[in-house]
């Protein structure tokens, strides 16, 4: 006599399909995690903002200003988007499709609290920062310049691509 299987392989189908179901999920459950993390990684910590950030410190060396900054707890020391800017810079070095803003904060050795901007017109995605930089970074320093580069299109600015980058200051205190 023949034994009609048909029901155990319907039952097999499904448990295998299950299976695979849940390990695909568990799988893409994971990537997006660490894609998150790629994608802040990459707009936190951005290799050109630094060293802008690092142009614009030399700058201040360089013409005797960064020594009456520190007396300051928290300054904004550059905006391209203002014509009061701390220093001049020419023509040529003006970002022409990105705003920079950049600040000067005297945080003494301490975790940044997050609340160092409140006085300041900010972003949304720049205080995302700071309170991502306040439980993140150890910062051994007295003072830090923080920097905030967004891309713009003629004069507007899309807050969804703008990088960030922090340099610590020594004023030889430490």
């Amino acid at each position: 006599m023949i034994k009609d299987n048909k029901g155990f392989m319907m039952a097999e189908v499904v448990v295998v399909s299950s299976i695979v179901l849940i390990f695909l999920t568990t799988i893409f459950t994971s990537y997006n995690k660490l894609y998150a993390a790629y994608v802040n990684r990459i707009n936190y910590y951005d290799v050109v903002t630094l060293y802008r950030l690092g142009y614009y410190r030399d700058i201040l060396i360089e013409n005797d200003k960064i020594n009456s900054l520190l007396t300051n707890n928290t300054v904004e020391i550059y905006n391209s988007g203002s014509i009061n800017n701390l220093f001049n810079l020419p023509s040529s070095e003006i970002p022409q499709n990105q705003e920079d803003r950049v600040f000067l904060i005297n945080n003494k050795k301490n975790k940044l609290s997050g609340n160092e901007l409140d006085s300041f017109d900010i972003k949304p995605t720049f205080s995302d920062y700071m309170s991502y930089l306040s439980t993140s970074a150890t910062i051994k320093s007295n003072y830090v310049m923080i920097m905030e580069r967004c891309e713009k299109n003629g004069d507007t600015i899309n807050i969804n691509d703008c990088k960030y980058a922090y340099l610590e200051i020594y004023d030889g205190k430490e």
